[in-house]
This record gives C-alpha cells, structure tokens and sequence, in this order.
C-alpha cells in the first residue's frame, strides 16, 4: 500500500551549543499544494479541522494545518501514541498542551512557509518564526515591542536593512519568551517594552531581569526570516 505524501517536510534543527540539551526544535517545510481534505490531514480531530475551515485565505489553513499535523507527529513519537488519538488542550491563556501523564512542554510558531516545533521534558519552551520582510514598517510597531536598550541597539545599527533585521531578531526573541511564559503580544501578562533582549552576544540574547527566569537564542533560519528560542532556567 502506498503511503500518502504528508503536506509537509520535518527535520530537526541543529541549536546552539547554548541551548539546554533536553530542548529540542524541528523545522517545518509546508506544502501549500496539497488539499485540505486530503488524507494527509486525516491526524487532526474534528475540532481542528473545524478551526482550519474558518480561514479566509488557503494559505492560512493549510499553515496551521500542516504545523499542527506535524506537532501530533513529532508528539507521538515522543510518547509512543497514535497520532491522531493525542488529546491535545488549551489552558486558560490559550496556550496548547498534551492532555497526558508525563507529556513534554511544546510550543509552536508558523510564519509564510515555514513553522517551528520546540519540545522538552524538563523545562518551558517557546519558540517563534517571522518572515522578516525588507519592506516591513518596523518604526511603527516600535513603541509596543523595544525597551530603550532594544531601541538604542537598533538605532546604532549603519544601514535600515540592518536595523529591520535586527528589530526582526528581537522580535522574535520577545515573542518566544512570551510563549514559554504562557503569554502571546496579544495578551501578556508582561508588555514587550517592559523588558530587553539586546544587545546580543553571537546567538545568545541578554534578557534583563523583568523578562523572568528565562534564556534566549537566535535560530538559523531560512533567507527572509529570522527565528528564536526561549526556555525556562
């Protein structure tokens, strides 16, 4: 029998030597191609499946889609569970967990084609991935996201594409520490600007103390997107 085409590519990511040992992430390569009532897609419950038909846009379901399949993958396969039975579950923050004994943190991010899945057995995890447009309007959003050590590291910066890039970096180190919190930039129970990432030192960012008991990296992403892991002490 033919197995069916998953919509998507999964690898584990390599992370920096700074990176606890128990933490581990995987890269998502997804498929926008393949159809939403494809087998493919048959590991999601009825809940999900309900959520995925409520995008306006394809791209979108099939984003969420694909991520979420390959999370019920990389899951089971930390558990040694059938996919599609995990009984996953939303706290009352919204952020998702495995309703089962000794289940791992998770946490997971998608942005334009690529998602991210960050799982460990020993700590908080958060993880995020933006498609890091040239032509983002980052000045706009920067009241709400950069502390004043954030704002002056970026201002330093020569040349704007180095400046976007690096709003890019801290960004997604702010949205990965929220995560492993509990939090998103829609509801923290912490604002953005209360706390900073930059400068960084290689990959590694310096989270003053308002962050909490958290760490953070940068990740290697794809070319146009910029990605980071946050993880609790």
């Amino acid at each position: 029998m033919t197995e069916t085409a998953l919509p998507f590519d999964i690898q584990p990511m390599p992370l920096p030597a700074a990176a606890p040992a128990d933490v581990r992430v995987w890269r998502v390569d997804i498929d926008f191609s393949a159809p939403l009532d494809s087998a493919a897609y048959a590991v999601m419950n009825a809940s999900e499946r309900a959520r995925a038909a409520r995008f306006m846009r394809h791209a979108d379901a099939a984003r969420f889609s694909a991520v979420r399949c390959a999370l019920r993958h990389v899951l089971a396969a930390e558990t040694g569970r059938d996919a599609a039975t995990l009984a996953l579950d939303a706290d009352d923050r919204g952020r998702p967990f495995l309703a089962h004994a000794d289940a791992p943190d998770f946490n997971v991010s998608h942005s334009g084609a690529y998602g991210l899945i960050a799982v460990s057995r020993a700590r908080r995890v958060g993880v995020d991935i933006e498609e890091a447009q040239a032509t983002f309007k980052w000045r706009e959003l920067a009241p709400a996201v950069l502390a004043e050590m954030d704002r002056r590291e970026i201002e330093s910066m020569a040349e704007e594409p180095a400046r976007n890039a690096t709003f890019f970096d801290c960004w997604t180190a702010k949205e990965a520490v929220l995560k492993a919190h509990g939090d998103g930039i829609g509801g923290a129970t912490i604002a953005m600007d209360r706390f900073s990432v930059l400068p960084r030192d290689g990959v590694r960012y310096a989270l003053t103390r308002d962050a909490g008991a958290f760490d953070a990296v940068s990740l290697t992403a794809p070319a146009g997107y910029a990605a980071a892991l946050a993880w609790s002490y």
